[in-house]
């Protein structure tokens, strides 16, 4: 009978250790989720993207060109069935359109396939966690007032500045939305 209980008893705390490392494993995950980033260059600056956010990082593929669209806007591409708007988001930043290379990919910027759309990207610098990151003041641009998805600034050990892309105000910002350019 000792010997059941002692089976009982294990048994339960082996149930609750192991209860408890799911939940820890758990909150570990969500806390990466909300403090991590890729880290994406784009022209010459440095962007987080919140993983949370994010969706994949595809192959890059020539899009479909879409007539009387803006010149940022590159067209089409099919991924896995859907169609992705692409953007060359340094050329709509008002920067030199990005330079096509073999380490070039197209980072889907929503996981919502009813908002999804990507942006051309020249480089891919990887994972990035706030913890490696220290919080810095970036220059002030006389066109931050009109770009609401601009984030915070942060700096590495190697002194690079990256600024966080807030995802979610740059699909609904007027001029991001409006693509078309009417009649030439």
């Amino acid at each position: 009978m000792n010997e059941q209980r002692t089976n009982l008893t294990s048994r339960q705390r082996l149930h609750e250790y192991q209860a408890m490392l799911a939940r820890r494993l758990q909150e570990a995950r969500a806390k990466a989720a909300t403090e991590g980033f890729l880290g994406v260059q784009i022209g010459e600056h440095h962007w987080l993207l919140s993983l949370t956010e994010t969706g994949e990082v595809l192959d890059y593929q020539p899009p479909a060109r879409v007539p009387l669209t803006q010149p940022w806007y590159l067209g089409l591409v099919n991924a896995r069935g859907n169609l992705l708007g692409v953007i060359d988001f340094g050329l709509f930043c008002g920067e030199a359109p990005a330079a096509g290379g073999a380490s070039t990919k197209i980072v889907v910027l929503s996981k919502d396939p009813q908002r999804a759309c990507a942006i051309v990207v020249p480089r891919v610098a990887g994972l990035r966690s706030l913890s490696d990151l220290q919080p810095a003041e970036a220059p002030i641009d006389d066109r931050e007032e009109s770009r609401p998805w601009l984030g915070r600034a942060w700096r590495d050990v190697q002194g690079t500045l990256w600024r966080e892309l807030d995802v979610r105000q740059l699909l609904a910002d007027p001029a991001f939305l409006q693509v078309g350019r009417g009649r030439a």
